[in-house]
């Protein structure tokens, strides 16, 4: 009878495990678990690897109705340990590295609980050898991830509680003593949830990454929305687990993963003694469609300072990048009146890259870089945007006729310098030219080429608007008054020849037109300038004469006449060139060779005169003094083109020299080419229309490498062939008498200006002295964001760079006709930073001295030191009396939280200048 009992229980237990354990995977070894020690209970043999499914349709019973609240897909679940089975309880007990995913979920932890009743399963950390508590519950569903000291989820309803929880959003991590979280609906074929949130109770949120945060914020209740959204009550601000004085009433923060609209908080808050409180760089981000981004951010100071900021950046992959930035200030200053001016200053970039692959024919890009009123010096303090005191831009559009010999450019270039305020603009500029056309070859070949076949033919045809005007006039009524407009056709023709087979014979002819638009024309205004006044009495001071200083007697204005006026030109030239070699060859020694190469060029040209038949030039009076002296100018002057030569006809026959020397260097069993001087460089002309003085000075330049690169050589040297004399006035100038006549020697030195540029970095030091190869790093501010490899003491120095220029020269003095000595340039800049230790480390933006006027050079130095989840800097530039101190959470969702102290240009004696 007990045998009959014990067999009906055993087959009802084993169909009631089979109907739970539906679709179960077999395992390849049934081999049972060991018994578990007395630490954690008796183990029943079964297998280390199971799942359970509750689906009527994965069942292997289909005639067994299941109820409607059973899970619709399979848990699998298994640890690494053991696992016990409770059929009665219908529970399964997981040990170590135990697992259950289910869907979008995954479950690990040392100890795990899974309830089939209630669909429930809890997890918690398990002792291990020694007692410790190990392998606490990491949970993940979808993108949601938890790290847990103990929870419990429901399958069926997807909600879950976790105790002592950390997660983390983006780079937001939420640290709650009891977190309730609900598990969203997953859209077909999606692996996030739009409806996932997370409740906690006495949590804090912080970006620092320490078991015990350095820093964050505590409130008593939080809402989380990953990847959009956390939502705070009452919160204080606690440092090191201290509370602090700030509380917030309530406080959102958005945690978007990718792009989305939304606020942009502010990079900086500062404190001016002339503006008063302020924020910098606040304002909103919009995601315009897939490809475009838009930022608008503003400065809000108290006192009637502020400024707008609006940039794009946009993307298409394969077609185009770039981004674009338009930036406003207006800037209040006292003037000495004690009234408040205001000025506007702006600034514009845009950098525009197009790929390759876009378009076979069509290329449009460039970058542009505009500012006025000093905008970079009086905004910033940093040492580059105070210190570049020339900005360029160059953008065009091209276009190429494939099927044709033809092409069209259009493009603007722009230069400006800070120091002049002066800026150079030329927009439009349309250009077609075609491409070298042979005219008289034929298109079926027959025979041996004819000389006149090379014929070649190009034509050019320039339209251009040219402006020159201050900073403070840009864009304005002004500047497009005094611009200057024109057009230019240029056709040139020429051929070579193969002479002597040694020897290259080049002819060529030019003839180009221009046409402007508005061109120049001084007046003679006879108005005496008076300077300072001063009374003169007679000699009984009975009576005085008020008289003045003349500073000018009359003065010459320039204004520009519309009309239409035209110039043709025409030269033509013809010149031979060879190359010579020379080569040394040595046996044994480190030098094996050295080789000289001498490109020789020779050249005739030709251009007839201009002012002597046609209404190119004019003439105007310059002082009352001096009724019958004229000034002499031409009408095109200062044109987008340029002017005919004043000088008449020009006939010239014009040498040089080009000479490459190298050597040729054994090193170990290979040998290697260096270059001695990369150019040197001889030449010089005879004029054959000049009235005397016919040859020119003989000129001799060079650039040369040492030290693998660091230091760079160049030279410019001249001789003069004829003799020098004092004249009337005193002064020593070239006379018509060769200097062979007078001094026994063929040339007489004229001048000669050296120079040495060195620049050391790390590499270039190791590549010097250690023989390894210099490591390329492109940009020096990359290098200031890595940490130094700990190798060697230079390695400290791995983030810096020095700079040295050193210029010499010679010149003759004109009041003694001796040559001088001239020291013109000696400096040293330092730029970079240098690692102390792990955590402080010194900044060098730009610190110079220059030896010749003894002074520093705009010094920007600073400290910073690395405080794990905070950092603290001070940087300052004692000659322009600026300074910071701060404070700062790193950048990141919680870079906000800053503490600043500063000075800015303002607040400073020399304020805009």
């Amino acid at each position: 009878m007990k045998a009959k009992l014990y067999f009906a229980l055993f087959f009802w237990g084993t169909i009631f495990t089979l109907s739970v354990q539906a679709q179960t995977r077999p395992p390849a070894n049934r081999d049972s678990v060991p018994q578990r020690n007395a630490g954690r209970g008796a183990v029943r043999p079964t297998t280390p690897r199971d799942s359970f499914a509750l689906n009527s349709q994965d069942s292997l019973f289909y005639n067994i109705k299941y109820s409607n609240d059973s899970l619709d897909a399979q848990v699998d679940y298994g640890s690494e340990d053991s696992m016990y089975l409770d059929v009665r309880n219908r529970k399964v007990y997981l040990w170590g590295d135990a697992y259950a995913n289910y869907t979008t979920i995954s479950l690990k932890a040392d100890y795990i609980v899974l309830d089939w009743a209630t669909s429930i399963v809890t997890a918690s950390g398990w002792p291990d050898s020694v007692g410790n508590i190990a392998g606490f519950p990491e949970f993940a569903d979808g993108e949601q991830k938890f790290n847990a000291d103990s929870m419990r989820y429901n399958f069926q309803t997807r909600k879950g509680v976790v105790y002592d929880v950390t997660t983390q959003q983006n780079d937001v991590i939420v640290k709650g003593t009891r977190s309730k979280f609900i598990s969203g609906e997953q859209a077909p074929g999606d692996t996030t949830r739009a409806n996932d949130v997370v409740f906690s109770q006495g949590a804090i949120f912080t970006t620092c990454t320490a078991d015990e945060p350095h820093f964050g914020i505590r409130s008593a209740k939080q809402k989380v929305i990953p990847n959009k959204l956390v939502v705070v009550g009452p919160s204080n601000v606690e440092i090191m687990g201290i509370p602090t004085p700030l509380w917030l009433p309530f406080g959102f923060f958005p945690i978007t993963k990718g792009r989305s609209t939304g606020l942009l908080f502010p990079s900086d808050y500062e404190y001016s003694t002339a503006w008063g409180f302020g924020l910098r760089d606040v304002g909103w981000f919009f995601p315009l469609g897939d490809n475009f981004n838009l930022a608008i951010r503003s400065n809000l100071y108290l006192k009637n300072r502020w400024g707008v900021t609006v940039a794009s950046d946009y993307r298409k992959r394969y077609k185009y990048s770039g981004n674009l930035q338009l930036s406003v200030e207006s800037l209040p200053t006292e003037n000495a009146e004690g009234t408040i001016d205001r000025s506007m200053p702006i600034r514009f970039t845009w950098s525009h890259r197009q790929d390759r692959a876009a378009h076979p024919s069509i290329t449009l890009g460039g970058s542009i870089n505009i500012q006025t009123s000093n905008f970079n010096s009086r905004v910033n303090n940093d040492a580059y945007s105070v210190l570049q005191n020339q900005l360029n831009s160059n953008f065009s559009f091209n276009k190429v006729w494939q099927d044709k010999p033809i092409s069209f450019s259009a493009a603007l270039s722009h230069s400006q310098n800070s120091l002049n305020r002066t800026v150079n603009l030329t927009f439009p500029n349309l250009q077609f030219l075609t491409q070298t056309l042979y005219p008289f070859k034929k298109k079926e070949r027959t025979g041996q080429e004819k000389w006149y076949e090379s014929v070649t033919l190009r034509y050019t045809a320039d339209a251009r608007s040219a402006f020159t005007t201050a900073d403070t006039t840009l864009f304005t009524k002004e500047m497009f008054q005094n611009g200057q407009y024109g057009m230019r056709q240029t056709a040139t023709s020429g051929t070579s020849f193969k002479l002597f087979k040694f020897f290259n014979l080049n002819p060529g002819v030019n003839f180009e037109e221009v046409w402007y638009f508005n061109t120049l024309r001084k007046e003679f205004d006879p108005t005496l300038v008076l300077g300072d006044s001063m009374v003169i009495y007679n000699a009984d001071r009975s009576d005085s004469t008020l008289v003045y200083d003349t500073l000018r007697y009359g003065t010459v204005n320039t204004l520009r006449k519309l009309g239409f006026e035209s110039f043709r030109t025409f030269s033509a030239g013809i010149s031979l060139n060879t190359q010579l070699f020379g080569t040394l060859q040595f046996r044994q020694g480190w030098l094996r060779g050295l080789r000289h190469v001498a490109k020789i060029s020779t050249s005739l040209s030709y251009a007839p005169g201009y002012n002597e038949d046609l209404d190119y030039i004019r003439f105007t009076k310059f002082d009352n003094r001096f009724p019958d002296s004229l000034q002499q100018y031409s009408i095109f002057e200062s044109g987008a083109f340029g002017q005919p030569s004043q000088s008449g006809q020009q006939m010239s026959l014009g040498y040089s020299i080009n000479n490459i020397f190298e050597a040729k260097i054994r090193k170990d069993t290979a040998d290697k080419i260096i270059k001695l001087f990369d150019n040197l460089v001889v030449n010089g002309n005879y004029n054959f229309s000049a009235d005397s003085l016919r040859w020119s000075q003989v000129s001799a330049s060079g650039t040369a490498r040492f030290f693998k690169g660091a230091t760079t050589f160049s030279t410019l040297i001249r001789f003069d062939p004829y003799a020098i004399a004092a004249d009337t006035n005193g002064n020593f100038r070239r006379i018509e008498r060769f200097n062979f006549r007078e001094n026994g020697k063929l040339l007489r030195f004229s001048d000669a200006n050296l120079r040495f540029n060195t620049s050391l970095t790390i590499g270039k030091i190791r590549a010097i002295f250690q023989g390894k190869e210099e490591e390329v790093v492109e940009d020096l501010n990359n290098r200031q964001n890595q940490q130094p490899k700990e190798e060697d003491f230079l390695s400290l120095f791995e983030n810096f760079s020095i700079n040295h220029n050193f210029v010499i020269g010679w010149n003759t003095d004109t009041k003694t006709g001796k040559s001088t000595f001239d020291l013109s340039l000696n400096s040293i800049n330092l730029q970079g930073s240098v690692a102390l230790t792990k955590n402080w480390r010194i900044n060098f933006g730009s610190i110079g001295y220059d030896f010749i006027r003894k002074d520093f050079t705009y010094p920007s130095l600073g400290f910073s030191r690395d405080l794990h989840c905070w950092e603290m800097g001070m940087n300052t530039q004692p000659t322009r009396g600026t300074y910071s101190f701060y404070i700062s959470v790193k950048p990141g969702s919680l870079g906000f939280l800053k503490l600043p102290y500063q000075r800015n240009n303002a607040d400073t004696l020399n304020a805009f200048r």
